[in-house]
């Protein structure tokens, strides 16, 4: 039988060996518990491979640690630390029962002491300080895969219908995953979402895996544009990948697996913009140079999306007059200060060095581009120039009036655009339809901008910037261009005579000098036609007839600016308040297309909405495929009419339609009705006008 101190002893090694085994097992929960988390977000079966080798490990370490836990390690715990044992409690533990007296002797020496001698605590420290860390890091990595959506979730039902499935998915429904992969120069990390209608960068990768409650036999996505996408069976679920463009509307079309095969799902594309300008120095486009002026300083700021790449300075030095011009170009490489999305350009020219002399022009351009491939986005600032003064003009003598140089600098520009006319059409095989109309509709800005400069020289009204308020955002440079043009309009105004706003009564010119610029505004008028449809081969004789003319008015000297004011043509007494229209005849009326009848479809569709009917979807489909529209309002209609098709008593649903189809719908004829006959009144005036009696 056991002696009752040979049990106390032993308990002493069995709150050891359970100390230790809470202690390996809190050191090994924090990882079990992160991976848990994981398999219960993924639901994959590598985590839970790894969450059973997890176990095991703690079992192996909890065996290891107890394993030197025996009765000889308590031997030597209690000698080393009760030293009224002398070294000899062995003999308690391992000595046999017929043992020598000098044994026994020892044995009750040692239960007479231990019996007053406290006995140790041999349970080993909890390490309160390390378990604190292991489980803070355990909360944060669950935290951190609750905050990103593991690759492997289980997905929402996307299509809720009555019915039991397989797996927890309801039959007639279906699981999405979309695994979305940036274009690597975005710096962008892939995502996923479980939805299948995501927002995704411009060329992103996308990857659909979809999971049927009834198993389909086949599987495809059919885009609104005509394409489709037909998807593998693998263990995952259905799987395909395509890359996205531009944004669409596509379906699920599942045989055999019982969804609604006719609802749209949308992808939002967002477009890599192109990088934005900014111009601190110079504040203004056309600069005079200043007296001991021999710098000029520039400032640009870019900023884009994803990141800037190249920084080009175009610096052209236009030297000479009237026929003598000679322009000669170079180009810089900038290196800018900042990070990849936003960068400060600085550049001092040196003016004595690039060879500017008086009477030149320096015009400078700034060309930024970003990281887009296949081909970049590249943005261009306006033209900046730096202008030495000219000289001053001489007055004549004996002359009424003041005599001044024939043409501003600046008319010699009609030139240029016969240049870049030349080049663009040279270039066209290499752009694409949509950079060449645009880089032509440019041209055709330049032109426009040039042919007013000319009218106010002859007395024409300048438009203004609202005729071209459809170009706004494209053609910004030249907003800014013509609001420095108009100020130096006026002053050159103010320096060479008066505006007026009849052309034949305009003193500026002389009647030879009226007709040469008549004739170059109408060549420059058919040519800026040209030009902004893109037909610069059918411009370039416009544009040389244009100059033609101009060089022929720069080879007159003067210009007399008679004093004089307004000869207006006499007004004749005799048919006033006559109703004589002798010689005078009503404008003829536009004529109007045939709109209304092309767009039936709409019309039609638009009444079906008003009656509380619902409008045909194909037809109208098949119109907006032959008309395109700007942007995304073809998918914004699509997607309308669809959300109207599913829930038909939806009043905000087709108030939306309405709203959405209202700017497709053509303008009306203007309803114009025949003047009404005159009364008594009014027939008795008529007479006493004519001088007939009542």
């Amino acid at each position: 039988m056991t002696e009752p101190i040979v049990v106390h002893l032993l308990g002493l090694l069995s709150a050891a060996r359970r100390r230790t085994l809470v202690v390996a097992l809190l050191w090994a929960l924090p990882a079990l518990c992160v991976v848990s988390f994981a398999v219960w977000q993924s639901g994959s079966m590598v985590m839970l491979g790894a969450a059973l080798a997890i176990v095991i490990a703690c079992a192996v370490l909890a065996r290891r640690r107890l394993k030197p836990l025996d009765r000889r390690w308590l031997v030597r715990q209690l000698n080393a630390r009760i030293p009224a044992a002398d070294d000899s409690l062995d003999l308690l533990l391992f000595a046999p029962e017929q043992s020598g007296p000098l044994v026994r002797l020892q044995q009750q020496r040692l239960r007479e002491r231990l019996r007053e001698a406290p006995l140790p605590d041999l349970r080993p420290a909890y390490p309160w300080s390390r378990l604190a860390l292991a489980w803070l890091s355990a909360a944060i990595a669950c935290g951190l895969l609750l905050w990103q959506p593991w690759h492997g979730h289980s997905l929402p039902v996307v299509a809720n219908e009555a019915g039991d499935g397989a797996a927890g998915i309801a039959r007639g429904s279906f699981e999405a995953r979309l695994r979305i992969e940036p274009p690597p120069y975005t710096g962008l990390r892939a995502s996923d979402d479980t939805s299948p209608e995501v927002r995704l960068p411009e060329g992103s990768r996308l990857q659909w895996t979809l999971r049927f409650g009834s198993q389909p036999t086949a599987v495809s996505l059919q885009f609104h544009d005509g394409s489709s996408l037909v998807l593998q069976r693998k263990a995952e679920g259905w799987i395909g990948e395509r890359r996205v463009e531009a944004s669409t509307l596509y379906r699920v079309v599942a045989v055999g697996a019982g969804i609604d095969e006719q609802r749209l799902y949308r992808l939002d594309v967002i477009p890599d913009r192109a990088p934005e300008i900014v111009v601190r120095a110079p504040q203004q486009t056309l600069n005079e140079l200043s007296p001991d002026q021999s710098q000029w300083s520039l400032s640009f700021e870019a900023r884009d999306d994803y990141g800037l790449a190249m920084a080009e300075l175009s610096i052209s030095l236009a030297q000479g007059s009237g026929e003598q011009i000679e322009v000669r170009e170079q180009k810089r490489v900038l290196e800018g200060s900042g990070g990849a999305r936003e960068r400060r350009y600085q550049q001092t020219l040196d003016l004595q060095a690039l060879g500017f002399a008086q009477g030149d022009d320096l015009i400078v351009r700034l060309s930024v581009g970003d990281n887009r491939e296949p081909e970049p986005n590249v943005s261009r600032s306006a033209s900046f120039i730096l202008r030495w003064p000219a000289e001053a003009s001489e007055q004549g003598e004996g002359l009424q009036g003041v005599a001044q140089k024939t043409m501003p600098a600046y008319f010699r520009s009609q030139r240029q655009i016969i240049i870049d006319t030349e080049a663009l059409i040279a270039q066209k095989p290499g752009l694409d339809e949509s950079e060449f109309e645009k880089r032509a509709d440019a041209i055709g800005i330049d032109q426009k901008m040039l042919r007013l400069r000319y009218g106010q020289f002859l007395g024409e009204e300048s438009e203004s910037p609202g005729h071209e308020a459809g170009n706004e955002a494209e053609h910004e440079d030249h907003a800014q261009a013509q609001r420095s043009a108009g100020s130096q309009a006026d002053e050159v105004m103010r320096e060479f005579g008066h505006t007026h706003d009849i052309a034949e009564a305009a003193t500026l010119l002389d009647d030879q000098t009226k007709q040469l610029l008549r004739r170059a505004l109408a060549a420059m008028w058919a040519a800026e036609g040209q030009l902004r449809m893109g037909q610069l081969q059918a411009a370039l004789p416009h544009e040389h007839e244009a100059l033609e003319a101009i060089k022929q008015v720069q080879q007159a000297t003067r210009i007399y600016l008679a004093r004089m004011g307004l000869d207006l043509p006499a007004v004749d007494p005799a048919r006033r308040l006559t109703g004589d229209r002798t010689g005078l005849s009503d404008p003829q009326p536009i004529a109007l297309g045939d709109d209304v009848a092309d767009a039936a479809p709409l019309v039609e569709a638009w009444r079906a909405l008003d009656s509380g009917a619902l409008p045909e979807i194909r037809t109208l489909r098949e119109w907006l495929d032959a008309h395109p529209q700007p942007g995304d309002r073809v998918l914004a209609l699509l997607r309308s009419a669809d959300e109207l098709r599913r829930s038909p008593a939806c009043v905000e649903c087709r108030e939306r339609f309405k709203a959405q189809l209202w700017p497709l719908l053509p303008m009306p004829r203007a309803a114009l009705r025949a003047r009404s006959a005159p009364d008594a009144e009014a027939q008795a005036y008529e007479r006493g006008l004519r001088g007939a009696r009542p």
